[in-house]
């Protein structure tokens, strides 16, 4: 079954740096493979010292989940006092400044690593420009940003969940759309395009729906489906949701539901191979997202369409 597993074996940069290797932490297919990921770091312990330097081409966005008004921040070496890191608050770390730390408070963040060359591969899409070189920030100040708040908070039942319930396309999405508003906002980028025209053409929406059958139990990207439709990936993910009313995540998701029910009304298959059969993880998996959109579980569904 194709599906998504943690980046258990290739260790983020940032989780190793502040003495967290186990953080739950998602890669993204999005833009080409180029290593973004999102990861949650909850370090309960006081006094946890001085982290390692983190010296790496990318960005890091990061969600404080709670107050931590006692650490120090240093960029090569030098001191740079951090202020406003409350709960709710977004900082941008440019890990290209050799960054290190010197933690008093626990902290809790939910964090988008975001390497340069993602926002470069944003741009060979033909959606953002090339010369993006840096995001606009105030190094050791945070800003108030409901976008990038509501898009990390949407990752955590996805970071906390078994890795085989999470859909590499919902991952993709969360990732391509957080890059973007982020890239807009504070890249060094010409304004991005304001129209987009309509939504996919008949034979886009009909190779795209395709794709998203034949993958029913995961293992696609956006850029895959982007690119059966000689899209950019930024305006194919807006095309489908005109064309269809639903991202192409929730359109699985959508697809999933009426394969279960046509086999739980038409077969006597058990349940656990109607869920693998419908991409699901397991039989738990699977009651769970169906008793979810339904509203009844598909035991009491099938006796309820037999009766």
């Amino acid at each position: 079954m194709a599906r998504l597993a943690r980046s258990a074996d290739t260790k983020n940069p940032v989780a190793l740096a502040v003495g967290l290797p186990d953080a739950p932490t998602l890669a993204t297919r999005a833009a080409r493979g180029v290593g973004m990921a999102f990861l949650e770091l909850n370090c309960r312990q006081r006094n946890a010292g001085i982290t390692q330097p983190v010296l790496e081409d990318a960005f890091v966005v990061a969600l404080q989940m709670k107050a931590c008004p006692d650490f120090d921040l240093y960029a090569d070496g030098r001191s740079i006092p951090p202020r406003d890191f409350d709960a709710g608050a977004v900082a941008i770390f440019d890990l290209r400044m050799n960054l290190t730390t010197d933690l008093r408070d626990p902290f809790h963040a939910v964090n988008l690593y975001l390497p340069h060359k993602a926002l470069i591969a944003m741009g060979d899409d033909g959606d953002i420009p090339r010369h993006i070189q840096e995001l606009r920030h105030i190094p050791g100040a945070t800003i108030q940003d409901p976008v990038v708040r509501r898009l990390l908070l949407s990752m955590r039942p996805a970071l906390a969940a078994n890795p085989a319930e999470t859909l590499e396309l919902f991952v993709d999405h969360v990732a391509f759309a957080l890059s973007i508003h982020v890239a807009g906002r504070y890249g060094d980028v010409a304004a991005l395009p304001r129209q987009w025209g309509g939504g996919l053409a008949p034979w886009q929406e009909r190779r795209a729906k395709e794709l998203l059958d034949a993958h029913i139990h995961g293992g696609i990207a956006l850029s895959d489906l982007a690119r059966s439709c000689e899209l950019s990936t930024r305006h194919f993910s807006r095309a489908f949701r005109q064309s269809t009313g639903m991202a192409p995540h929730q359109w699985l998701q959508f697809r999933r539901m009426e394969k279960a029910k046509q086999l739980l009304g038409a077969s006597s298959a058990s349940l656990s191979a109607i869920a693998l059969d419908c991409g699901f993880a397991d039989q738990s998996h699977f009651t769970r997202v169906f008793a979810r959109v339904v509203g009844n579980t598909p035991r009491t569904w099938r006796r309820l369409k037999r009766e």
